[in-house]
């Protein structure tokens, strides 16, 4: 008998991983659900569940992973596949984030996968070396960049304190569409 849920990620600063273990306590309640890191799953490892749910941080306008959690569906026999995806980006900016799901879903999987975006932040001490020192050198191209500018608006502002250090937005209340979304294909 195959189990209920496979909850997997691809983490690298722990935000995914904290959604991701807030969404498996969320549904362990009524399901039987288990937690892997995506390095764990395989084609054959993912049969065994009805519904797989995968999660991997936007990063450059890709969800980290999804693209081999894709892979690994089509291959399984799971019949029900969810995303989502964290990022440091608010959930306000609704416009940008459809544009993120357009490039890394095709049309047909827009409309057969439900997916969902939880902000989370941005952990510059959790960071590869590599990634901090790119993410750092844009953050102070960005500070010269808007010192220029005359007619800063609230989100030049919002974006420019974003950048400089690290914080943490995320909040157990994002996960809430999706844990409907997973109840009410019951």
């Amino acid at each position: 008998m195959k189990a209920d849920i496979l909850i997997t990620y691809k983490s690298v600063t722990g935000f995914t991983r904290d959604y991701a273990e807030m969404i498996a306590g969320s549904l362990n309640k009524d399901n039987n659900c288990a937690l892997m890191d995506l390095k764990e799953v395989t084609a054959e490892r993912m049969s065994g569940f009805d519904t797989v749910i995968f999660g991997g941080r936007m990063h450059a306008g890709t969800v980290d992973g999804l693209k081999k959690a894709k892979e690994l569906y089509g291959n399984s026999k799971a019949s029900r596949f969810i995303v989502f995806a964290t990022g440091a980006m608010p959930n306000i900016a609704e416009s940008t984030i459809e544009e993120m799901w357009r490039n890394n879903l095709t049309g047909a999987e827009l409309s057969d996968f439900p997916h969902f975006y939880m902000q989370g932040g941005l952990w510059y001490e959790r960071m590869p070396f590599m990634e901090k020192i790119l993410m750092k050198t844009f953050a102070g191209i960005m500070k010269r960049k808007m010192k220029k500018k005359k007619d800063k608006d609230e989100m030049d502002r919002q974006f420019e304190e974003m950048i400089a250090k690290s914080y943490d937005i995320s909040d157990k209340e994002y996960i809430r569409p999706l844990v409907e979304c997973v109840e009410a294909g019951k």
